[in-house]
């Protein structure tokens, strides 16, 4: 077996081990998730795979990919769980990893591709999009895959048609809309045509593989359409077009242009800390920002003749990672995850970086291992000591929000640690010390970039193991799921509020409903939130009569406030 192929091994090993077993350990915690296993939840129970209904009557945001490869993981075991939900995203990361690490082994060499593998897996925003229950993962996979396979295409003289990368790229329009298809499609373009190839040769030849891999997501539309109406192709529209042109009926994720630099720099955490030391090891003097010319006109030629002229997978390279980056730029809505396309090729510019400076300095390496030591080793320590109560609840409550510390403390305190879990814990401590003894023997730059990468791996796995389930639980609204069941055992729970209760009507099996859309005859209970109870009162009380029943003391993490259930009658 060759180098290279006991490293893509490695690289499997160390990713899968990293990411699968913690999957179902982290109750949901947040709308997103929650959202969207109950689409996949409700095509199990209604064996509707075009267009489900959930909340009594809601319609799915987004295309139902990652709905049938949640329902279908799901099949297995015959319901949709934490584990199941998140599975298609930790699988979604493995299969791009494993193909970023095949592809760019045969163009990049071992060296550069083991550590690019590394920091993907490594990275936060990556990873936490590889452990969630979110379309993100799923659709950047695809597109990413697809990049790579059409490169390979144009390399090869575009013979024929790439039918896999058209599959892939209507499995990710299938996901999120059609950018699934437009985003490969445009990057390749625009390489093609800045290596020279004739402009409509290219517009034609991926017009049509665009156009091929959008038929899937247009079936799909027309037998939704069927189903669905107009309500479904509004909502459709909005989502898709309506977001990036700037023309929803509603605000949603709106940021100001730096947001997306902000969010590059906390999503390589914690490798931003290393990129950030380096900034104090360049000879600044010495950096030409523009190659010599007679006039700053010959200079700007110069270096736009330079980029063009970098070799294929380099050009390649940087036009993903910058098309993507002004592409979203444009809209006014920005998230952070709709940057991961570009993550797995900013990794290899960062390797590259890394590996440079590696080269020259050691000292760099040296300053960032002690720092990474020292929060591993301050980690397991801190959580030591808060288990043996050596750190006083005072510390920690204070703010509007005092109760809601006080229970993280406590749930820290009294998790249960199992032999596998006390192991987990004491991991970032084992990481520190193995760090620590690199040091020690003065080892070389790239061992203490790799022994870094370790440690901050340890620290991912007690984050993902121990940490993270014991905190976020608290969090969950499966806890008020579980209390309005001792009210409501059986049969509608209805909900007033500007947004659905996910999590809770996930933990409920889906027996939520709305109360304003609905108006319930009878009897029955409804969740409002605290801060809608006002209006809430004033557009119902002259036709209901209403009971409080409880008031929680935490806030929903679906509404972020607390929540009043009320027993209902219909009459005064």
């Amino acid at each position: 077996m060759s180098d290279t192929q006991k490293a893509f091994w490695f690289v499997a090993l160390l990713s899968t081990l990293v990411l699968v077993p913690f999957l179902g350990e982290t109750l949901f915690y947040s709308k997103g998730e929650p959202r969207e296993a109950i689409v996949a939840a409700s095509i199990l129970r209604q064996g509707n795979w075009i267009l489900p209904l959930n909340y009594g009557m809601d319609i799915a945001y987004k295309p139902p990919f990652l709905y049938w490869t949640i329902a279908a993981f799901s099949l297995l075991q015959g319901e949709v769980t934490e584990f199941t939900s998140r599975l298609p995203s930790a699988v979604s990361f493995l299969a791009m990893q494993l193909v970023v690490f095949a592809f760019f082994a045969k163009r990049k060499g071992l060296k550069t591709t083991l550590l690019t593998s590394i920091l993907l897996l490594t990275s936060f925003e990556v990873h936490r999009a590889a452990v969630a229950c979110r379309l993100d993962m799923l659709q950047v996979s695809l597109i990413v895959i697809s990049l790579c396979l059409l490169f390979r295409w144009d390399e090869k003289g575009t013979p024929g048609i790439p039918w896999l990368a058209v599959l892939l790229m209507a499995c990710a329009s299938l996901t999120k809309g059609p950018v699934g298809s437009g985003f490969p499609c445009l990057i390749i373009g625009i390489y093609q045509l800045m290596r020279g190839r004739a402009f409509w040769k290219a517009f034609f030849s991926l017009a049509g593989i665009g156009l091929l891999s959008l038929l899937p997501l247009g079936i799909w539309f027309w037998l939704a359409y069927e189903q669905g109406g107009q309500p479904f192709a509004d909502l459709m529209m909005e989502e898709n077009t309506g977001r990036l042109f700037n023309t929803m009926s509603y605000s949603s994720h709106e940021k100001p242009l730096w947001y997306n630099f902000l969010t590059l720099i906390w999503g390589w955490l914690p490798w931003t800390l290393v990129l950030l030391f380096s900034l104090f090891f360049i000879q600044w003097k010495q950096v030409k920002w523009l190659p010599t010319g007679n006039s700053l006109s010959e200079r700007l030629r110069n270096t736009w003749n330079a980029f063009r002229g970098q070799s294929p997978v380099q050009l390649f390279i940087w036009l993903t990672v910058i098309v993507i980056f002004i592409f979203y730029c444009i809209p006014k809505s920005k998230r952070s995850v709709y940057l991961l396309p570009m993550y797995p090729f900013m990794a290899v510019l960062i390797a590259e970086y890394l590996l440079a400076l590696a080269q020259r300095s050691v000292k760099l390496f040296r300053i960032s291992a002690w720092v990474f030591a020292s929060l591993a080793m301050l980690l397991t320590l801190s959580f030591v000591a808060l288990r043996a109560g050596a750190m006083p609840h005072s510390l920690f409550a204070y703010g509007r929000h005092a109760a809601e510390n006080l229970a993280y403390i406590q749930a820290l305190q009294t998790v249960w640690l199992s032999f596998s879990k006390s192991f987990l814990v004491l991991l970032p401590a084992v990481g520190a010390v193995c760090l620590l003894l690199t040091l020690k023997r003065k080892a070389s730059a790239y061992a203490l970039l790799y022994a870094m990468a370790g440690c901050i791996l340890c620290l991912f796995v007690v984050l993902d193991g121990v940490y993270q389930p014991a905190l976020l639980g608290v969090k969950s609204d499966k806890h008020l799921a579980a209390r309005i069941k001792e009210y409501v055992p059986q049969g509608a729970v209805y909900s007033y509020a500007h947004m659905s209760f996910y999590c809770t009507n996930y933990y409920l099996d889906d027996r939520m409903r709305h109360f304003e859309r609905e108006l319930p005859k009878g009897e029955g209970y409804v969740l409002v939130p605290e801060k809608q109870t006002e209006s809430f009162m004033q557009t119902f009380d002259n036709s209901y009569r209403f009971e409080e029943v409880f008031l929680t003391s935490n806030r929903s993490c679906d509404l972020r406030d607390r929540i009043y259930m009320y027993k209902f009658r219909y009459g005064k």
